[in-house]
């Protein structure tokens, strides 16, 4: 043996940025044995082994277990092998579809806090907005008002979309219809998510328009009221309101430790 063609135990395992302890672990293991053993115990590696670890981390990290790598390699079959890979090769396409979604979800929270930070609240504010496709769940108004059963109502909507499969996505926000919104009555009577291709249930969507838009921040009572000054500001600006009005949490995602204090955004199509 030429010792300059292989790799003491340490070395290798830096070249395939893992541990000595995991090396002894394959080698028990019987899927990954150093190329040569001496007399005293000292364990060699060849460089072409970090091909092998490098599979076999690739097998663990789609979901093979170490028994269902060894048998794959002592079978030595095409066929089994080739049938593992493609396997594998589903798995990693799920996942990445999975960070997709997280990354996409990510984006979206980072636009509605820097949305939220740069707020002017408490003034009316217009708008242009592109359609949005949400899925209505009901809910109840008298729930919402109480304040305290707000939360339950909004769990109430996730566990709606979660039993039909759906993804739970921001925006949360909740549903005015046109005959509460026209008087300035706060009486949220759905609660919305955000609508992907596929999902199933009351699938509507937020007309692209010009739009009223109020943001504020308080308690639920406060929120009330705060729909009631939009409502009037848009009169008194010799604006019309155009069907329902949408509330959009915007900080519901934030550990803020303010107990039951909400930041939302109200908007209502003009005419």
């Amino acid at each position: 043996m030429k010792n300059e063609k292989f790799l003491k135990t340490g070395e290798f395992a830096r070249l395939c940025h893992t541990t000595k302890e995991t090396l002894f672990h394959y080698d028990r293991e019987g899927i990954l044995k150093p190329r040569h053993v001496s007399g005293n115990g000292y364990r060699r590696y060849g460089l072409e082994q970090f091909f092998d670890f490098d599979m076999i981390s690739l097998l663990k990290e789609t979901g093979s277990t170490l028994g269902e790598i060894r048998a794959c390699r002592e079978m030595r079959d095409p066929r089994a092998y080739l049938r593992l890979l493609r396997e594998r090769a589903g798995i990693l396409e799920k996942e990445r579809a999975r960070l997709a979604r997280r990354e996409a979800m990510l984006r979206r929270l980072i636009a509605l806090t820097e949305e939220t930070i740069g707020a002017d609240f408490d003034r009316l504010l217009l708008e242009e907005k592109e359609a949005e496709r949400i899925i209505a769940v009901p809910t109840d108004p008298e729930k919402i008002l109480s304040g305290a059963g707000s939360v339950e109502c909004y769990s109430a909507c996730l566990a709606h979309d979660l039993e039909r499969g759906n993804s739970t996505d921001a925006p949360l926000g909740m549903i005015i219809p046109a005959e509460h919104a026209g008087k300035g009555e706060f009486r949220p009577c759905f609660f919305f998510t955000r609508a992907e291709a596929g999902d199933a249930g009351d699938v509507r969507e937020i007309p692209a328009g010009r739009y009223a838009a109020f943001f504020h921040k308080g308690e639920v009572s406060s929120q009330a009221a705060a729909f009631g000054r939009m409502v009037r500001a848009v009169a008194d600006s010799g604006l019309r309101m155009r069907g329902d009005a949408y509330g959009y949490d915007l900080m519901s995602h934030l550990l803020t430790g303010s107990g039951a204090v909400y930041v939302a955004k109200y908007i209502v199509r003009l005419e």
